[in-house]
């Protein structure tokens, strides 16, 4: 289970299954190995959904986004 939390206020937004987060992790860039930091943008999820992403993780990206264009997040591994 991967909980993923808001960069910038620290909130917890949702939890994703290792599976939700390896779709995440492979459509979105790393900085560097070891990097725990994502900037998700509308246009990633758009992208991952033409590409026939689990519609139940393209549900958890929008709500993740609350309506905004992007977001930047973190992740924490349980």
């Amino acid at each position: 289970m991967i909980k993923i939390f808001d960069l910038e206020s620290d909130q917890f937004i949702v939890d994703l299954t290792d599976e939700e987060f390896a779709a995440l992790e492979e459509a979105l860039e790393e900085e560097s190995i070891g990097d725990v930091d994502y900037y998700l943008h509308i246009s990633d999820v758009e992208f991952m959904e033409e590409e026939g992403a689990d519609k139940g993780l393209i549900a958890k990206l929008k709500a993740m986004l609350e309506g905004r264009e992007d977001r930047e997040i973190r992740f924490q591994r349980v």
